[in-house]
This record gives structure tokens, C-alpha cells and sequence, in this order.
């Protein structure tokens, strides 16, 4: 059977419409669902119930050994190294030769100088001698002026009456010139006598002073250790040449030994009032498995390009006897007591100043001030921090969570 044609052109659009109206009245007639709901998410944690008490708290430095007592030993004199009895790491003593140089160029210097102080010591006794007859010999020379005085006088006489010649004048006139330069002569060397004795004298100091100075010369060709102490480096081989100012072997004060660790710039205004108050910090550290006994007792002078903070000084007061100069050492730092501080994990800081309190099943954030750290009874290491927030009786959380916000819920175990 064949459909007319308007029917034909009609029957798409009354299947669409049948679609249409079947899709809405299965829709009308479907059952409601109710609305998903999304739950909060509760967080699993620790937490301590806390009591603020009066603790020492104490720092975790690193330092190295140091002291301010290192002698750099130098020659003194050029010379070839004879001999070497130290021996790098050795404990000497004070006096204790460390290298001899060869003293063959130094004794014939002091040779030198003693034949230079003889002589000039010899020049001194004939000066003397020459002063004592210069003396004696004045009243000879004017007893012969008065005579060559009286020739001219004769000869004069002489001549007034034709008696005598005028190269007899001039011959006597001609004496007693020379007789009184002679004269003259005498009498200035006996008066230069204070003068040259003053030269001759200090010729003779300058000669002692050279004397000695070979000698200390000499002496120095022995070099020795000026006090108790170890050696830490030893720079020449018996057959090196050595010049002046050349370093021999560095010694340190074994004595004198020092640690010197940084201190945060956080804990620095404790650590001065405590110094300027006369009070004591003590430390310890290990080396060697032996434990290092130490005191605080400054701060550096000036503080590093790289980092905050200032280097404290510590004593080594025990243990450190025969620790090497620039070993490495953790260092702990026990501070003064300090009132109302809350121990804590590690776990439970977040940042360097924030706390999180558990509040009706929510983290609370808290503002802390950090003091140091303490190691409890069971040797568990933790932090230390106030705040005039945290009461008696407080919980605080002690799980480290990467999400930490104020407000996140949680759940605790009580204890």
C-alpha cells in the first residue's frame, strides 16, 4: 500500500515528535537520587599534652682547633741546614733544639768581629800611652823654644854690632818658627786627646755590638722552641739552603688550644648577656672518640662575609691535648636556664617560629619563639620554644604535615 505523498513529507517530523514527547515523559516519570555529599577530610596526628618548664637549653655547633699561640720559626742567618731533630706532629719542649744550620759562616763572622774589637781596643791603650808622652814631652819642646828665643835674641845683638851676619838671623828666626810650630803641634794633640778617646770609644761600642750580634747569630743557628707545644709543620731537609726570613717549623701551644664555632645570630643576645654577666658556658664536643671538655670564653671580633652569626672562642679545658690544629669537631653549647619553655619533636616546628594546637578537632596556629635544643631522660634530642600563648596543659601537634594550614581538621590520640 502505497502512502499519499503529503503523509510521506510528514511522517519524519511526527517520529521526531513522538521521540521528543516519549524522552520527556520518561524523564518526568524517573525517580529522584539524592544529592552526593562531599565529606571533610580528618587528619590523622600525634600530639603531646605540654607543661612550660625552667630547662637549659643547649646549641649543635661546628667548629674547628685552633689557637692564638702559633709561632712561624724563621732563620735568622743564611745557612745550609745541618741537621733536623724535630719531627712534624712531636710534643717539644721549651729549649728543645728543633734544627741546627751550619755554623762554619756564622763563627768566622764572630772571628771577625773579635779581631775588629781587639784592634780597636789596641788603638785605645796606644792613644794613651801617646797622650802620656805627648804630655812629658810639651815641657821639653818649650824648654828648647826658650833656647831657639834666645838664639834669635843673640843673633840680633849680634848684628847691631857688626858683629854677626843676617843669614845667622834668619837661620835662628828660622828655628824658632819651627820650634813653636812644634810647639803648637803638642799642645793640640794633648787638647784632641778627649776627642779622639771619644771616637776610639764609640768605634769600640759599635765593634762590641757586632760582636754580639755574630754571636746571637751563632746562637740562632740552633733554632729552639720558644715554649711547651707540637709541631705542626716542619719546612726544611737537613741540606736545604735557607735564607733570612725563610720559615723552619711552625709550632703551636698545645696549651692554648682553642675551638671556634659559629653561633646563630638567633642565640647571639643570650650568649653576650651571659658573658658580660661573668657567667659560664660550658660545651662539649669529641675527637677521636675521646670527649673534649670546653668553655666560652668570647666572640669574635668580627663577623664572617658568608653567613649570620659570630664565631665564640671556646677553651679547650679537657681531652683536647693532642688534637691536630683545623680538626673538625661538633660542638654542644649548654645555655643559661631558661623560664617556661615547652620541649618539643622536632616534627612539631614548623618553619622556625610556628606551632600548631589542637582546638576542638582543628590545627591552631601559634607564633614561638625558638631557645635551643635539650636532650630529655631517654636521650631523645628536642627543640625548645616559648610563647606566652601556650598554657598548662596545652596540646600541641607533633606530625610534621606537608598540608599544614589553620583550620585543618584532625584527629589525636588521647593519652
Amino acid at each position: 500500500m502505497t502512502l499519499p505523498r503529503p503523509f510521506r513529507a510528514l511522517l519524519p517530523l511526527l517520529i521526531l515528535a513522538a521521540g521528543i514527547t516519549g524522552f520527556l515523559i520518561l524523564r518526568a516519570t524517573a525517580p529522584e537520587s539524592p544529592p552526593m555529599e562531599v565529606a571533610e577530610r580528618v587528619w590523622r596526628v600525634d600530639s603531646e599534652v605540654v607543661s612550660p618548664q625552667t630547662l637549659s637549653p643547649a646549641l649543635q655547633l661546628y667548629g674547628h682547633v685552633t689557637t692564638p699561640r702559633t709561632a712561624n720559626l724563621r732563620a735568622a742567618v743564611e745557612a745550609d741546614v745541618r741537621d733536623t731533630p724535630a719531627e712534624e706532629g712531636r710534643m717539644v719542649a721549651a729549649d728543645d733544639v728543633l734544627v741546627r744550620l751550619d755554623e762554619r759562616e756564622t763563627a768566622l763572622q764572630v772571628m771577625q768581629r773579635e779581631a775588629d774589637l781587639a784592634d780597636i781596643r789596641a788603638q785605645i791603650t796606644a792613644e794613651r800611652l801617646r797622650h802620656v808622652r805627648d804630655r812629658e814631652a810639651l815641657g821639653h819642646d818649650e824648654a828648647l823654644l826658650e833656647l831657639t828665643a834666645r838664639n834669635v835674641d843673640r843673633a840680633r845683638d849680634l848684628l847691631a854690632r857688626d858683629a854677626g851676619s843676617l843669614s845667622a838671623l834668619d837661620d835662628a828666626r828660622r828655628a824658632y818658627e819651627q820650634q813653636a810650630l812644634a810647639v803648637n803641634t803638642r799642645r793640640l794633640a794633648l787638647e784632641d786627646f778627649d776627642a779622639r778617646m771619644a771616637q776610639l770609644a764609640a768605634r769600640e761600642q759599635r765593634a762590641e755590638a757586632q760582636l754580639e750580634d755574630a754571636r746571637l747569630n751563632l746562637e740562632r743557628t740552633r733554632v729552639r722552641a720558644p715554649f711547651d707545644g707540637r709541631i705542626a709543620r716542619l719546612a726544611v731537609a737537613p741540606g736545604d739552603r735557607v735564607r733570612v726570613g725563610d720559615v723552619l717549623v711552625t709550632l703551636f701551644d698545645a696549651r692554648a688550644l682553642e675551638v671556634r664555632a659559629r653561633i646563630p645570630a638567633l642565640y647571639l643576645p643570650m650568649v653576650r648577656t651571659a658573658l658580660e654577666a661573668g657567667e659560664t658556658l660550658t660545651a662539649r664536643g669529641e675527637i677521636d672518640r675521646a670527649e673534649v671538655r670546653m668553655e666560652l670564653t668570647r666572640l669574635a671580633g668580627e663577623a664572617p662575609a658568608t653567613g649570620a652569626g659570630v664565631e665564640g672562642l671556646f677553651r679547650i679545658v679537657e681531652g683536647g691535648e693532642h688534637a691536630p690544629l683545623g680538626r673538625f669537631l661538633t660542638v654542644r653549647l649548654t645555655l643559661p636556664e631558661q623560664a617556661d619553655v615547652i620541649a618539643l619533636p622536632f616534627e612539631a616546628l614548623y618553619g622556625t617560629d610556628r606551632v600548631y594546637r589542637e582546638e576542638e578537632g582543628r590545627m591552631r596556629a601559634l607564633t614561638v619563639d625558638r631557645r635551643g635544643e635539650w636532650i630529655d631522660a631517654e636521650g631523645r634530642e628536642r627543640v625548645l620554644v616559648h610563647s606566652p600563648g601556650i598554657r598548662d596543659g596545652d596540646r600541641l601537634v607533633t606530625t610534621r604535615l606537608p598540608n599544614a594550614v589553620d583550620g585543618l581538621r584532625i584527629e589525636t590520640d588521647v593519652d
